[in-house]
């Protein structure tokens, strides 16, 4: 989306959600044909949930996610509702956030939020002060926001032809996706593939158990002080991620990637595929990018794959796996530690 339709979609958000710190015990599980089931909060009414906040649901209650499924998808509601109610009595508070009428998240009230809207009107002052910077692309889906941007004067050449450009990423979940990141970004000219790189502000969203129950005003001004300090360090972050002295250190990475040779890029793939468990039809497109058998080839051929991957999130998630093939100084090591965590890449050593 364009930036004039996410700061709309924005202003929308922030008008039409309400934020309930609630006891767990005074919510009742509604059996819902359609949802599966709506959740009462007293004094407030009935609402359905989103598929993310279901999740959430079924994980706090430790309730089985496969279990849960099945009972939504079978039609088994009453079921549904009857496992739910019996373990939300567990004495304990709850930040219930509402948007549109849904219940799209179920978090812990020491849930700090850092909201979208400031987010994007912070980076966006930055970027001001930054004439050459300019926003490459965004996103903002049920669980997350990307927004990605570029500064055009960091700008190298890793062979002949051959241009990237700086810039970061952005990444903010209001519901409890993931922690608010900012990250190194490069832009591949000749491609437009992206990629991720490991250098993060990863701030966990997590405040002070201080709140009452009931309804909450996130515009008070004890909020704005208390956030004052963590925005302050966004900003800084934001600057730090600009840095020539940073860009210029993964620019070596990628030139330095061009000299470390695959012997044998098929069974390299294959091993790939396994980790993060691509389709078929995307294994075969990965053969296609990956034309030079060398770790710059690889990274280049999981970032093509990603620039045409349809869900932003997997997107996404190749362009930082990328990042991180290109990050390790020893790869094999690596892809060991990848196998030790339970990945499916062991076999993939062999071909390095």
């Amino acid at each position: 989306m364009d930036l004039v339709d996410l700061v709309r979609e924005l202003e929308r958000q922030k008008k039409n959600r309400l934020d309930l710190i609630v006891e767990s015990s005074t919510l009742k599980a509604i059996p819902d044909e359609e949802n599966g089931i709506r959740l009462a909060i007293p004094e407030y009414g009935e609402f359905p949930l989103t598929e993310w906040a279901h999740g959430q649901l079924a994980d706090k209650l430790g309730i089985p996610r496969r279990y849960y499924e099945r009972m939504r998808n079978s039609g088994k509601s009453e079921l549904l509702a009857e496992n739910v109610n019996a373990w939300l009595g567990e004495r304990e508070r709850r930040l219930v956030r509402i948007l549109d009428g849904r219940i799209r998240a179920i978090l812990s009230d020491r849930y700090k939020v850092m909201d979208n809207y400031d987010l994007v009107f912070l980076a966006l002052d930055e970027f001001k002060k930054r004439e050459t910077v300019e926003i490459y692309r965004i996103d903002l889906t049920e669980t997350m926001l990307y927004l990605k941007a570029i500064d055009r004067t960091l700008k190298a050449s890793i062979r002949d032809e051959d241009v990237v450009y700086g810039g970061l990423i952005i990444r903010n979940s209001e519901v409890g996706a993931s922690a608010l990141r900012v990250e190194p970004f490069m832009l591949r000219k000749v491609c437009s593939n992206g990629l991720i790189l490991e250098l993060s502000l990863k701030k966990i969203h997590l405040g002070r158990q201080t709140m009452e129950v009931g309804e909450i005003d996130w515009s008070e001004e004890t909020r704005e002080l208390e956030d004052r300090a963590l925005w302050a360090k966004v900003r800084d972050i934001i600057r730090a991620t600009f840095d020539k002295r940073v860009f210029q250190s993964w620019v070596q990475r990628l030139r330095e990637s061009t000299k470390v040779k695959i012997e044998k890029p098929i069974e390299a793939v294959n091993n790939i595929v396994g980790h993060l468990g691509l389709s078929e039809e995307q294994k075969l497109k990965l053969l296609m990018h990956f034309s030079e058998p060398t770790k710059y080839g690889l990274v280049n051929a999981i970032t093509n794959l990603a620039r045409e991957m349809k869900d932003v999130e997997e997107q996404v998630r190749l362009e930082e796996f990328g990042g991180k093939i290109l990050a390790s100084e020893d790869l094999k090591g690596f892809l060991e530690e990848g196998r030790k965590r339970g990945g499916e890449d062991r076999t993939l050593l062999e071909y390095l």
